[in-house]
């Protein structure tokens, strides 16, 4: 099962230029080390100081808590701003395009 964990940073502005080589080196450790299907940094568009982690698992243990490399990263991360840390699930696939027309051909004509 895939399951993803968010870790979601809001930091001051001077804070911010510091954390972003740390996040740096932290994805690099955690790509090497850890049991992460993949990893990846966002930067919210229109405001700097929002970072966003995130870590893709694939095991049949999502824990409601998080991996303990998320929860590791979470309360490290607590001396920079505010986190939020969330765990989600991978439900079943999304209809492609073609699918989706058909469907709604098909609840169109009942």
């Amino acid at each position: 099962m895939m399951w993803l964990e968010v870790i979601h940073v809001r930091v001051t502005d001077q804070e911010c230029d510091r954390l972003l080589p740390i996040f740096t080196d932290l994805l690099k450790e955690i790509r090497e080390k850890e049991n992460c299907k993949k990893v990846k940094l966002f930067r919210r568009a229109l405001l700097k100081n929002d970072v966003c982690l995130h870590l893709y698992h694939d095991s049949e243990n999502a824990g409601v808590e998080g991996s303990p490399v998320g929860l590791h990263l979470a309360t490290m991360l607590k001396s920079f701003g505010m986190v939020n840390h969330t765990v989600w699930t991978e439900k079943e696939q999304m209809p492609s395009r073609q699918g989706m027309n058909e469907n709604l051909k098909e609840a169109g004509e009942r």
